[in-house]
């Protein structure tokens, strides 16, 4: 039989016939296997803000409103309130404050579907131009809450300082979302904790949902560190609520010779003065602060607990451990190695964890003298928010969902109590309060909380401090490209004014076509901002004859140009200028 010689084609074919069948089999082989697809993460729909149109088209600068800044001339520091969105206010901060913040506290809208949050899209601005309402079942109403905050928190990130941390409260309606976007803003890595807020007991009306449902009284604080390997707490202690019995021991010390010291029960101690043990009693609270150095508990201790030197009936001290004590063979605790120093005073104390449950969220109408139903957080709350994260009792604390100033009222406590120089900046719109309260939310509302508590109110003694008011605006008028002299010298005035901001120099000095210098009570500011330097001598002598130390920033691409002037003047310093600020200098004067 004569064989049929393959052509090259019939090779061809069978060679893609193999391939085709082995790969069947290899298919089959993954179709026996249950593959799971597992997704981490985070997904929505970013919506498009309309205000991101302004960012891109314009620069947001702060315009001081001087009719509303407060000066109390009391040396005590001054503060920032910003009237604008919030995301044209963290842009400008980006400006000024980037690196500089230490501690942010924000309260933003929970998205229950009925705080009032709105969402401003772009695609439906003209039929909505208040912004799009949210209720529970809107389609979008995570996507909405999601990009809002994103854009925000992607700020608030970049003007955090190295040992920076944000505090974010939330409820459960978005814990969940807020916790994955924090992941992917701040990195997981640098996630600190999620504190429970008792803020409401389990009675009233809402008692009544009970079959229905599990009844709320908590909130949360979600803690992200700007870099978690830098960040050092400050550890909190709070009263503890019952005494601790294992204090049983009072030791009577009639003198300092420690051969006359006496070991009672406490109790025995506590029916002289007829006494018994509860920290609600005013009366033994001021005994034990007196006696903390009497009472004790007996705990173990393994270099001692079979040593018959110090297994006796008396009180023995311990070699080798300077003021420690042992009596039965357990190492004598007194009871002031115990007492921390609480909002309550000093007194028996718990450490503060992620479980706060001592904190009253309960007729908050009165604090600030002025009334927001809606929204209101303790000031103790951001009192211990601050005080757990701060340290050396200064810093710069942000709140950008300032709602009534509930954290400049803080602040300003906090440093009127231990002489602290901390700074806070708040920041809120100016839009009408939710829920009929016909009231402007700054002018109406957070202001007037602040300067209360500056001035006085009710009974309450003014505690001082100074504010600067700003109101978020925007350099040019329709095109700054298109900007006249005139124009120019103005809005170069603004950008000087950006670092102004940035050094707390806030007191102007004296501006001209060339140059601005600003103050404080410590130093200046001087800024040469043309691009000719016709004037520049003038400039230097002038800087040269202030009276205090001054931060220099001149505006300049001229490569050859020498700012050597300065250099025979200790007390004057040249910094860079702050990159979006240069950007912002470069537009106005249509430089590339």
């Amino acid at each position: 039989m004569k064989k049929t010689r393959r052509t090259p084609e019939d090779n061809e074919k069978a060679q893609l016939e193999n391939e085709i069948a082995r790969l069947n089999k290899k298919i089959a082989k993954y179709e026996a296997i249950e593959l799971k697809q597992n997704r981490f993460g985070l997904v929505w729909l970013d919506v498009p803000e309309a205000f991101e149109d302004d960012v891109e088209n314009k620069l947001p600068i702060l315009e001081e409103v001087p009719k509303l800044a407060i000066n109390s001339k009391d040396n005590k520091p001054t503060h920032l309130l910003i009237e604008g969105d919030n995301y044209h206010a963290l842009t400008c901060l980006n400006y000024t404050h980037k690196g500089k913040i230490d501690v942010i506290y924000i309260d933003p809208p929970y998205n229950t579907g009925s705080d009032g949050f709105k969402y401003k899209d772009k695609r439906i601005l003209e039929e909505y131009p208040d912004g799009t309402e949210v209720p529970v079942e809107h389609p979008l109403r995570h996507s909405y809450w999601l990009s809002f905050m994103k854009k925000r928190l992607d700020l608030a990130r970049d003007i955090l300082a190295k040992t920076g941390l944000i505090f974010i409260s939330i409820d459960d309606n978005e814990l969940a979302q807020l916790k994955l976007l924090c992941d992917e803003i701040f990195n997981e890595s640098n996630f600190i904790s999620i504190i429970a807020l008792r803020v409401s007991p389990p009675n009233g009306v809402k008692t009544t949902h009970a079959k229905k449902t599990i009844i709320k009284e908590k909130e949360f604080l979600l803690v992200y560190a700007k870099n978690k390997s830098e960040v050092q707490f400050t550890p909190q202690f709070k009263r503890a609520e019952k005494w601790d019995f294992h204090f049983n021991y009072f030791i009577e010390k009639p003198s300092a010779n420690l051969k006359t010291w006496k070991v009672i029960t406490l109790s025995e101690k506590l029916k002289e003065f007829d006494l018994i043990a509860d920290l609600e009693n005013e009366k033994f609270l001021d005994f034990i602060a007196k006696n903390a150095d009497c009472i004790f508990q007996p705990v173990g201790l393994a270099k001692i607990k079979n040593n018959p030197k110090y297994n006796q009936e008396k009180i023995v001290p311990i070699e080798g451990m300077n003021d420690y004590f042992a009596y039965k063979g357990r190492q004598v605790q007194l009871l002031s190695k115990s007492l921390k120093e609480t909002p309550d005073g000093l007194t028996l104390s718990r450490l503060v964890c992620d479980l706060w449950t001592d904190i009253s969220f309960n007729n908050l109408f009165q604090e600030g003298g002025v009334d927001l139903k809606f929204g209101k957080k303790p000031v103790e709350l951001v009192k211990r928010v601050i005080n757990i994260s701060t340290q050396n009792k200064k810093g710069v604390i942000l709140d950008f969902f300032a709602g009534s100033g509930t954290a400049g009222q803080a602040v300003m406590e906090l440093n009127a109590k231990d002489g602290g120089e901390r700074q806070f900046i708040i920041i809120t719109n100016n839009e009408e309060v939710i829920n009929g309260q016909h009231h402007k939310i700054m002018t109406d509302i957070c202001y007037p909380r602040i300067k209360n508590v500056i001035k006085g109110y009710n009974s309450k003694k003014g505690l001082g401090n100074s504010i600067k008011y700003f109101k978020t605006a925007f350099v040019g008028k329709n095109n700054i490209l298109k900007a006249d002299d005139a124009d120019k010298i103005e809005l170069a005035h603004n950008a000087g004014g950006m670092l102004a901001i940035a050094e707390n120099t806030f007191d102007p000095v004296e501006q001209n076509n060339y140059w601005q210098i600003f103050e404080n009570k410590k130093q200046y500011t001087a800024v040469y901002f043309r691009e000719e330097f016709s004037k520049f001598d003038d400039f230097v002598e002038r800087v040269r004859k202030l009276k205090k130390p001054a931060v220099v920033y001149i505006f300049s691409w001229e490569k050859e140009f020498d700012f050597n002037d300065f250099d025979d003047d200790k007390n004057i310093q040249i910094k860079t200028i702050p990159q979006p600020i240069l950007e912002i200098y470069k537009n106005i004067y249509n430089l590339v």
